[in-house]
């Protein structure tokens, strides 16, 4: 490990996706910020949209999903177990594809914006989880061309980050409350006086619920709130595009309501337009019996772990939806311990699980490398997916530096040499075979294009890593095989 090293860290949440890097000074002092990901903030809608011969993520994903909403895929972290394929458009993906295609879109935007790929990848993941949707997860990131990721729990990544942050001395116990947009995680973490993070007791959950319930609660009232019928709106083909929207328009009310005592939702359904009124009060209203399961988990977790709440240190919350204020009010009253809740939320387990895969000394997966190792792209002999699986990334084999640098000059000179050449055989040839002409790999014949016609590039007509090379104008760089 170099100080210029790149640790790259990926947090994909069912509702929402973040990124962090990390990297190790001269002094040993290990930097983390945030990754941008999306235009205005630094997480992304975990959202993939599926089009004809391409695949978007998250902002983009979003915007082309409100005019196909049947195309747009959401909340796939919570379907990581089950065999049935999610269908979109007339493909079809495995849950965990669906997960190592946002991870290799995150790195991919990583190595293009920052020059050099990472040394490095760590993604998170929910503790609760066991050997059978972890082992999933690593398979489908390794089939998609990353090996040797570091797994690392969530609470673990958080708790990491919040150590560092507050200064906590070692033997200092955290609860880590995690209400994410479709799971909710706790567990109870100890700073151990090696400075390593250990996970206290089992950590406990629910996979199946999350922001993305209170987002439907609000929606189910402004939809009866305007005297419509969400069964009658989703059976209509009309109507579905509206719908959309209008749950877009539900999530802004929730997240506004945070921060503000009250919140419209708009709606443009149905004969006429409406605008619904929610108060904070409201909405704390329909989700409080969710949050009071939740803390009722943590209740149940501090008991399994032969904890009373005066052992914690700190309730650490993560997660978008734990900066809802009634979240914090519940576990106040409820445990009378100091509630810790970052100023971004989502960051903290990227940010988290940055400095544990940058550190010289960092909880490790069974079995797992010591680095980022890319695999070779696959040979033409090699068994192939069927046609609608996701597409397989693969990557060349990491090349020094020097050498990529020689590389590059070579093909600059080699470039303009048969620029000249070609030039030169266009001035000199007839006008009726120069004219828009163009041959065709493996063919001596000319063909000339019809008006309108483009043309794509072989993949194996270059040999420039592609995370390095931001793709041509024109060129779509997700196609599927």
């Amino acid at each position: 490990m170099t100080s210029s090293s790149l640790f790259l860290a990926v947090d994909v949440g069912a509702s929402r996706t973040a990124a962090a890097i990390a990297r190790v000074g001269a002094d040993g002092v290990i930097t983390a910020t945030p990754f941008l990901l999306g235009r205005h903030t630094d997480s992304v809608p975990s959202a993939i949209f599926v089009g004809d011969g391409e695949l978007l993520f998250g902002d983009a994903a979003e915007r082309r999903g409100i005019a196909q909403p049947e195309r747009l895929i959401r909340e796939f972290k919570r379907r990581i177990g089950d065999a049935t394929p999610i269908r979109a458009g007339d493909r079809r993906f495995t849950p965990e594809q669906l997960f190592a295609l946002f991870v290799s879109w995150v790195a991919d935007g990583v190595a293009e914006r920052e020059g050099e790929r990472p040394t490095a990848l760590s993604v998170s993941i929910p503790a609760t989880w066991g050997d059978h949707r972890s082992d999933l997860v690593q398979s489908a990131l390794e089939r998609a061309g990353w090996r040797d990721v570091q797994l690392i729990s969530e609470p673990e990544a958080a708790a990491r980050h919040y150590a560092v942050e507050r200064s906590l001395e070692d033997g200092s116990v955290l609860a880590v409350y995690d209400l994410g947009g479709g799971t909710f995680d706790a567990a109870v973490v100890r700073i151990e006086d090696d400075h390593s993070i250990q996970i206290v007791g089992d950590p406990v959950g629910l996979d199946a619920f999350g922001g993305a319930d209170f987002d439907d609660a609000v929606l189910r009232h402004a939809v009866q709130a305007a005297g419509l019928s969400i069964a009658e709106l989703a059976a209509d083909d009309d109507a579905r595009v509206g719908l959309a929207a209008l749950r877009r328009e539900a999530v802004d009310a929730k997240e506004a309501l945070s921060f503000d005592s009250e919140a419209v939702i708009p709606v443009f359904l149905g004969d006429g337009d409406a605008v619904i009124r929610l108060t904070r009060a409201e909405l704390e209203g329909m989700i409080e019996d969710g949050i009071g399961r939740t803390v009722d988990i943590v209740a149940s977790l501090l008991e399994s772990a032969s904890l009373a709440p005066e052992d914690l240190t700190a309730i650490l919350l993560t997660g978008g939806s734990s900066r809802i204020p009634r979240v914090a009010q519940q576990l106040s009253e409820r445990f009378d311990r100091p509630v810790a809740v970052d100023a971004d939320p989502k960051a903290v387990i990227s940010l988290g699980a940055a400095r544990a895969i940058a550190g010289a000394e960092r909880p490790r997966v069974p079995g797992e490398g010591r680095g980022l190792v890319l695999l070779d792209a696959p040979s033409d002999d090699a068994p192939h997916a069927d046609g609608n699986a996701a597409p397989v990334f693969a990557r060349p084999a990491a090349r020094r530096p020097w050498l990529g640098r020689a590389a590059t000059i070579a093909a600059v000179a080699i470039g303009a040499l048969v620029l000249i050449v070609g030039i030169a055989v266009a001035l000199l040839a007839p006008p009726e075979a120069s004219r828009g002409a163009r041959i065709e790999p493996g063919s001596s014949s000319v063909s000339t294009p019809t008006p309108g016609s483009s043309t794509t590039p072989s993949p194996s007509a270059t040999t420039v890593h592609p995370l390095l090379t931001p793709a041509p104008p024109g060129v779509v760089t997700d196609l599927f095989p």
